[in-house]
């Protein structure tokens, strides 16, 4: 994972600048899809928030994510070095994390939203499982025939 998305996290990229002039990564990366920019622009709106910069909050998102227990950076100057080392002391509330979290979720594809929907329905069949019940699949609640 690359907590800063080759740099377009840290703040270089706006929509008005979608290729910073200062790094040779924009001729190989391009610019950011319009689905990068919906979160690049999220970032740099808690960044404002907080008085932090899109660098420091970015990371302080991925290190507040589950399962991670530790963050690699690449600065390349002493002044990126600085914004990731931010992150430490930067603590996001439950609100910003949830509205990075949902900008960011990906779009996933079939059948992940039928697997969601009736997944339940197929693994437990009306059964209660800790304390959560589950409804039967309507096609074999219909159906006389059990294996």
């Amino acid at each position: 994972m690359e907590p800063l998305k080759s740099g377009y996290l840290s703040g270089t990229y706006t929509r008005e600048q979608s290729t910073p002039a200062d790094t040779r990564r924009s001729a190989v990366l391009g610019a950011p899809t319009p689905a990068q920019f919906t979160v690049i622009d999220a970032v740099a709106e808690v960044a404002r928030e907080t008085g932090a910069t899109s660098a420091a909050v970015a990371l302080s998102w991925v290190r507040s994510r589950p399962g991670i227990t530790s963050t690699l950076i690449g600065p390349r100057t002493l002044a990126h070095l600085e914004a990731n080392l931010a992150a430490l002391d930067l603590h996001l509330t439950p609100a910003q994390t949830a509205t990075l979290d949902e900008v960011s979720t990906p779009t996933l594809n079939f059948p992940y939203d039928l697997n969601r929907q009736v997944g339940d329905m197929l693994k437990y069949a009306g059964a209660t499982v800790d304390g959560v019940a589950s409804a039967v699949y309507p096609p074999l609640a219909a159906s006389g025939v059990r294996y």
